[in-house]
């Protein structure tokens, strides 16, 4: 006897329902979660009785203005205004998340009344982006949002607007503070926002601006400050950094990441727990009175990213008290400044793992001198280097020299590695060059040479 179609499904497929539909509703709440916003995770209802309303219990709400539904018309600011009512009306009494995205389509009560109703949700990330209709106005945020007792998370995008905080304490459970273009002028309220988080651990801003900063918190272990655009303002005759200057005093700050045009002046203070850096701050050192302040505050730092050019400035002499460095085991260095590799290098005699970064075009490359190399890496680099990379490389000379002085002292080097960024190059030129430098002197008899491409 035939059997029915019905029975040759399998078990899973029976009234329609697949494996992933017969999966718990947290997992299924997991999968819609990682979906491209909530818009994504409301077509699933499509799919089956089981899916019709299981997003409507996802605990999260992640909206932008610039995704649609597939059977709407464009938006406009009454239409999406409308589908962020709708989606609190179908959404759970608790948030895990809110992600807003509208630029300036509504009006900063509407904006308020969603950050007021994610509040009263128990939200614990507020991820938002907006800015007022009239870009003269200031951005005030609800006194809901600064008590909330639940948020952990808060980033705000707020497209070069002010934000105006009620003078009241608040933000006492917040540990991740992102802000994106914001206007710091004027209240110091960088400052009220760290007094006023106790639990605060992580703190980013990205394209900020404000005359001057002040970080100063008990408990902060990660910071990240960037500005990637220099404006210059022809008023004051300079040319326009985050801050004119910036005072760093974190006692339990692990990781710090200053790049771009941050400040036109640093101060450095308590950054004795610091375990990993990356300085890649324009005019880092300017400033003849902030030289020292970084290198003696961060002793401790066992990985560094920094540009030769921020060294430069703190150069010293046969006299000064070179750079103690002890804990350092990992060392990326930007090579914009070549006279100045070997006097670095020198005061660094414990690196474990070295990164090296040759720009294009970099100045006295052609004068590099490879017996100084050599003299200077027997006593200094041989001691505990395992591995050595040297990244955009382009088979120049001088970068050839210097690798060979490396494996002709490196007596512990397990591995050299020579990163292309040009894949062209690297298929006609890299077999010829790993066949020339294999022919140079090891002091190791373990090391490998390895080529391979790193295109962004």
């Amino acid at each position: 006897m035939k059997k029915s179609k019905l029975a040759k499904k399998s078990e899973g497929e029976l009234d329609g329902v697949d494996m992933i539909s017969n999966l718990p509703d947290h997992i299924l709440h997991l999968i819609l979660s990682r979906l491209e916003g909530t818009q994504q995770s409301i077509r699933s209802s499509i799919l089956s009785r089981r899916w019709r309303y299981l997003w409507t219990s996802v605990p999260s709400i992640d909206i932008s203005y610039v995704r649609r539904l597939d059977h709407l018309p464009e938006w406009d600011s009454n239409r999406f205004r409308e589908f962020v009512y709708w989606l609190f009306l179908n959404k759970p009494q608790h948030l895990e998340s809110f992600r807003l995205w509208c630029a300036n389509i509504n009006s900063m009560l509407t904006i308020r009344h969603w950050i007021h109703a994610a509040v009263m949700r128990k939200v614990k990330l507020l991820d938002l982006m907006f800015c007022p209709i009239d870009e003269s106005e200031d951005i005030r945020v609800p006194h809901s949002l600064v008590t909330c007792g639940s948020l952990e998370v808060l980033k705000l995008c707020l497209l070069g607007c002010r934000l105006c905080l009620p003078n009241i304490t608040g933000f006492q459970a917040l540990r991740v503070l992102e802000l994106t273009q914001v206007d710091l002028f004027g209240d110091d309220l960088l400052k009220y926002f760290l007094e006023g988080c106790p639990l605060l651990e992580d703190l980013s801003l990205r394209d900020c601006s404000a005359y001057s900063l002040v970080i100063s918190s008990p408990k902060l272990k990660n910071l990240r400050i960037d500005n990637r655009e220099e404006v210059t303002d022809e008023d004051l005759d300079l040319d326009w950094k985050m801050c004119l200057s910036l005072t760093i005093s974190c006692p339990k700050l692990v990781y710090l990441k200053l790049t771009g045009y941050v400040a036109m002046k640093f101060l450095f203070d308590s950054l004795y727990s610091l375990k990993k850096a990356v300085i890649h701050a324009q005019d880092l050192f300017r400033f003849e009175e902030s030289t020292d302040d970084l290198f003696r505050n961060m002793s401790k730092v066992e990985s560094l990213s920094i540009s030769l050019l921020c060294v430069e400035q703190y150069y010293w002499s046969d006299e000064d008290e070179p750079i103690s460095l002890p804990n350092l085991k990992t060392l990326e260095l930007k090579v914009d400044a070549l006279h100045m590799l070997i006097p670095f290098l020198k005061c660094l005699p414990d690196l474990v793992s070295l990164h090296l970064i040759f720009p294009k075009n970099v100045y006295g490359l052609d004068m590099w001198n490879q017996d100084e190399a050599s003299a200077a890496t027997m006593s200094i680099l041989t001691r505990h280097l395992k591995k050595v990379e040297f990244l955009e490389f382009d088979e120049e000379k001088p970068k050839l020299d210097l690798a060979r002085a490396l494996l002709e002292h490196g007596n512990e080097l397990e591995g050299m590695v020579f990163s292309w960024g040009d894949e062209t190059r690297f298929h006609k030129r890299s077999m010829k060059t790993m066949n020339r430098v294999s022919k140079f002197y090891k002091a190791s008899s373990v090391v490998k040479l390895r080529s391979v491409i790193k295109v962004e």
